[in-house]
């Protein structure tokens, strides 16, 4: 798993498309039970590193119940 969180982090894959530059953002463990996806995180979570940091979280949580 760290390893393939690692070449996550390091993807520059799409630099010439994003405005704000690669940063990809991702939380992962064996563990998990469940997958969230999201597309395109806004500059509060670009700025952060956090998934979910931001409005489009608190809309996500709400959804699910917390």
């Amino acid at each position: 798993m760290e390893k393939l969180l690692n070449r996550i982090h390091k993807c520059t894959e799409c630099a010439a498309f994003l405005a704000f530059g690669p940063r990809p953002i991702v939380a992962a463990s064996a563990a998990s039970k469940i997958i969230i996806i999201g597309q395109a995180p806004g500059s509060v979570v670009h700025k952060t590193g956090i998934p979910w940091d931001d409005k489009s979280g608190e809309n996500l949580r709400k959804w699910m119940g917390d």
